[in-house]
């Protein structure tokens, strides 16, 4: 079995039984992670890590499997599977992410660097300064010792032929052995190979993923540690006081009334009014399905870049945080954040349905409805701040009606909308901050066709 040296200076195997020293090694290794910047934030990866870790160093390999994970670390139910849930991959991709910030940070080689390999949930334990290959299990467990190896370079080639000319067999069988491949020799080879192929799909791998427009997009809040905050506007709605529902109740009991508490709509005539103390506002309570649905197309990206997030209300997010933390906002007239981050930049919301250029005040787009909001020349704008006194990241979408706020969470999205953007901002458009507007034909309440129509980028 291949061991490590007593001075630390090799890569071990996740599979490789370690000392009591190197193990001290390894929990100090990741007691600094745990602590670490990337990793301090999320308790998922930290849980995640640990048990990784923890089964690599006691041996327990059939404990590291996807399914296993699943139950043990996230709580699934006995009967989990990895293909109706991915959340052991994503949370894995996520740390793997966290732990390539954390090493690339640091100005000094750690003593013992830990890694989760792709395409494995076993961890890699990695010491300072001189390296070596990591074997498979397969073929580390038929290696002899290193110390066992012999050397054949101590005897020279002239040596192995007698005085008087007639060669030696034992010369010609040693001649014969330096010329056979070593049998460390071939059990390397296909190693390799293996390894030449797997840097070779990671190159192709990386080749996509810096070439992936929505990638790029949401590069500066995807590098972001921290989770990203979702602040999602609330629709204003009044509802009816404790009072005025009991007198209604009591009202209509004769005629067998069943509703109850709150959640009906009791019939309003025409010339009825009710006082203002009979209706109280609901703030907070109350968001368009189109901005839910906006929101679950933001949050299924996220999810697939293996990015955490965290759902709010405006009202329960505060100045501070929206400095600190990487932000998208959902919504128009009906969030607040987006009113107040967006009134001094150059495409603004005026009136319902107005989108007004501020540096040409004669220019506009407005909101076409038919009466029953079937059909809609819906408007929207996108703006992406990136660039700002070192406040952290922020992307809005807003629409004039809901159905333009959701159609621009969708454009953000997929990578061909993305693609005509970047087209459009030219090749500084990931270091500068930019507004665009966009047209969108709704057809029977889906969006149809999504058309850049101005873009502004400072």
């Amino acid at each position: 079995m291949l061991r490590a040296p007593t001075n630390h200076h090799n890569v071990i195997a996740a599979q490789h039984p370690l000392n009591g020293e190197q193990q001290e090694d390894v929990w100090r290794a990741l007691e600094e992670l745990l602590r670490s910047q990337p990793l301090r934030s999320t308790t998922q990866c930290q849980q995640l890590l640990r048990y990784i870790v923890e089964h690599t160093l006691t041996g327990e390999l059939g404990l590291l499997r996807e399914r296993v994970i699943g139950k043990e670390v996230f709580g699934r139910r006995p009967d989990y599977e990895p293909g109706d849930d991915p959340v052991v991959r994503i949370r894995a991709a996520d740390l793997r992410k966290r732990l390539a910030l954390y090493y690339q940070a640091l100005s000094d080689p750690p003593c013992v660097k830990i890694d989760v390999p792709p395409g494995s949930y076993r961890a890699t334990f990695v010491w300072s300064s001189e390296e070596v290959a990591t074997l498979p299990l397969e073929q580390n467990a038929s290696l002899p010792p290193l110390a066992s190896i012999p050397s054949k370079k101590s005897t020279p080639l002239s040596s192995l032929s007698t005085s008087s000319g007639i060669e030696d067999t034992s010369a010609q069988s040693a001649v014969e052995e330096l010329r056979r491949p070593s049998r460390l020799y071939r059990l390397l080879t296909p190693v390799l190979a293996t390894v030449s192929l797997i840097v070779g799909l990671a190159g192709i791998w990386y080749i996509h993923r810096a070439s992936d427009p929505v990638r790029q997009f949401w590069t500066p809040m995807l590098a972001d540690p921290r989770p990203v905050l979702i602040s999602i506007g609330s629709n204003a709605v009044y509802r009816m006081g404790e009072h005025e529902i009991d007198e209604y109740l009591s009202k209509t009991a004769a005629e067998q009334q069943t509703s109850e508490g709150m959640e009906f709509f009791p019939p309003v005539k025409p010339e009825q009014s009710f006082a203002s103390t009979g209706l109280y506002p609901a703030p907070d309570s109350f968001v368009a399905l189109a901005d839910v649905a906006a929101t679950t197309e933001i949050v299924r990206m996220l999810t697939r870049y293996g990015k955490d997030f965290d759902e709010r209300f405006p009202n329960d997010i505060s100045f501070s945080e929206m400095r600190e933390h990487s932000a998208v906002l959902i919504g128009g007239a009906n969030n607040p954040i987006t009113r107040d981050m967006t009134k001094n930049l150059p495409f603004v919301r005026r009136g319902r349905n107005w989108i007004k250029d501020r540096d040409h005040p004669d220019k506009g787009w407005e909101l076409h409805a038919s009466d029953d909001l079937h059909d809609t020349d819906d408007y929207a704008i996108i703006t992406r701040l990136v660039a700002r006194d070192d406040a952290a990241p922020m992307v809005a979408v807003a629409g004039l009606g809901g159905h333009g706020t959701l159609a621009a969470a969708e454009f953000l999205c997929k990578p061909d909308y993305v693609r005509s953007l970047r087209a459009q901002l030219g090749p500084d458009w990931l270091k500068r901050n930019f507004q665009a507007v966009l047209h969108i034909k709704i057809i029977d309440f889906k969006p149809s066709s999504m058309e850049i129509v101005a873009t502004r980028q400072w």
